[in-house]
């Protein structure tokens, strides 16, 4: 019996291949997309929401994901344009969530969540001076310090993320660290918490 040529072989379902690599891509890398959208808005409901927004570009555009090069820049490339583009969309609008304490858990209670509670997260990960100094920097300045410092990615990822130069990035960079040492050091001498 001769050998099966690769056109001869069964084709598999398109639709099939785009689930099976959206579902990889969600259990995988779920809970990094999400962190990084929540550094970028500093809120839980906008993060879960560009998080899902990323996810459906994903689904979409699984195709053009080239097999070799790192999908954390892929998404994280895709998370900063939708926030971006959410930034612009809201520019002149003033915007405040409320607090939906009926639906929030209270400590203590038996609720599971899918993705670690943000706040258990940040007493693991980044102290609260920290957090609240990170929120006073620009989108921008926010983006560059969290792919640098938190995220531990090289120039070049970054300006591939963010979409721009190098020089950019190591600009916006020292410029950043400059800004977050300084709220840094205005905490402490206020003894702000």
């Amino acid at each position: 019996m001769a050998a099966r040529s690769s056109r001869d072989a069964p084709t598999s379902h398109p639709l099939a291949e785009q689930r099976a690599f959206l579902e990889e891509s969600m259990s995988r890398y779920g809970k990094a997309v999400y962190t990084y959208a929540y550094r970028l808005t500093g809120s839980e409901s906008d993060a879960r929401d560009l998080a899902q927004e990323a996810f459906i570009r994903v689904f979409r555009a699984w195709r053009s994901f080239r097999p070799g090069s790192s999908f954390l820049a892929w998404i994280f490339r895709i998370l900063t344009n939708l926030h971006r583009d959410e930034l612009r969309k809201r520019k002149g609008r003033y915007l405040e969530e409320l607090p939906d304490e009926q639906t929030r858990p209270r400590r203590g209670s038996n609720t599971t969540f899918s993705v670690t509670p943000i706040e258990e997260y940040h007493a693991q990960q980044l102290d609260a001076h920290l957090e609240e100094a990170l929120a006073e920097l620009s989108p921008e300045q926010r983006q560059v310090v969290v792919l640098a410092d938190i995220e531990e990615y090289q120039y070049q990822e970054i300006a591939e993320i963010v979409g721009c130069s190098i020089g950019t990035v190591r600009s916006r960079l020292h410029r950043s660290r400059a800004l977050l040492r300084q709220a840094l050091q205005r905490r402490e001498s206020t003894g702000m918490s």
